[in-house]
């Protein structure tokens, strides 16, 4: 079998090619059941839930895993370098598959920031001389430090997240 990581349509659209063209059985994970719901396909085994090393271990065992695919999001690190250790340990190739990269348009209202903590005080700045608003598409991992920006506090801070019950009992808290 060969597993997928599939945290992207990307990820997704690659598991169902290899099924259609090689016929071999697929393994997908994905964090969310929103993400299962999407990455359902004939041919295809879909884990749903997060994984630490030992679990990845567990599953390349259990569904005898031959080859490990890795098209986790781009800035999934933590994920492709538990994944490369997994499949390493388990003597397994492991593949990472990375979207082409885009280049950015030149746009005025384009603004490039080092870190999450720049971009919040440069999302407060701007917001403020707009309509106090901004929508934040970061996701839940990096919304702490949105939430206590100061540069937001006077701010209303839309955000999209994976509704899981999790990520919205974390939201709640912030």
């Amino acid at each position: 079998m060969i597993w997928v990581i599939a945290g992207t349509l990307d990820g997704r659209t690659l598991a169902v090619d290899i099924q259609e063209k090689t016929g071999e059985d697929i393994l997908v994970t994905v964090v969310s059941q929103y993400g299962a719901q999407l990455a359902a396909h004939d041919g295809v085994t879909v884990h749903t839930g997060r994984l630490d090393k030992e679990a990845m271990k567990a599953l390349v065992t259990e569904h005898n895993v031959r080859v490990l695919i890795d098209a986790s999001h781009p800035y999934a690190a933590i994920v492709t370098q538990t994944a490369q250790e997994a499949a390493k340990e388990m003597g397994i190739p492991f593949v990472r598959f990375e979207r082409k990269e885009v280049p950015l348009p030149a746009y005025d209202k384009l603004h490039i920031v080092t870190d999450e903590v720049e971009a919040a005080a440069l999302a407060g700045q701007l917001a403020k001389s707009e309509n106090s608003r901004v929508y934040l598409t970061t996701g839940s991992k990096t919304m702490h430090i949105f939430a206590h920006a100061e540069a937001l506090a006077d701010c209303d801070v839309w955000t999209r997240i994976l509704p899981t019950a999790e990520v919205l009992t974390m939201m709640e808290d912030l």
